[in-house]
């Protein structure tokens, strides 16, 4: 029978053995814990580092198209019979909502013949006053006019 039994062994399933595991102190286990909580909240923090850049370069960069973009006032000097005016002209968003800054009239201006309408509505030419443009300043001489006047 001792050689059945090791026939059987040989040829068939054999109990297997336990697989010996690494001592585990208790001691270790939490430190061990400790070490990979650390990473994951490092990793955690890296990531929310690089969104917070990535949000921070993205809305400069909407800042600074904005800026390019959007139309800046100007300072104009218009004249009319030696009548003599300087006003701060912004040209509105794609050419709707153009206004002077001290006046009620609607400015139509045509900056490339120095000539400027200002009317009491549009949609009658009757009502326009044409002007000429003397001078135009940029956007700094149009904030530095609105801020002293």
């Amino acid at each position: 029978m001792s050689n059945n039994i090791k026939k059987q062994s040989l040829l068939g399933k054999t109990p297997q053995r336990k697989k010996p595991t690494a001592p585990t102190n208790k001691r270790k286990a939490p430190a061990q814990a400790n070490v990979t909580q650390a990473q994951t909240q490092t990793a955690s923090s890296e990531l929310a580092e690089t969104k917070k850049s990535r949000t921070g370069i993205i809305v400069a960069g909407v800042i600074v198209f904005t800026i390019l973009v959007i139309p800046k006032p100007q300072l104009l000097t218009y004249e009319k019979l030696g009548l003599v005016t300087q006003s701060v002209y912004w040209p509105g968003l794609f050419g709707y909502g153009a206004m002077l800054f001290d006046s009620n009239l609607q400015p139509n201006a045509d900056l490339a013949r120095n000539s400027l309408y200002l009317c009491q509505n549009n949609k009658q030419p009757d009502t326009c006053q044409k002007y000429r443009v003397t001078e135009q300043a940029g956007f700094f001489s149009a904030l530095q006019k609105l801020i002293l006047d």
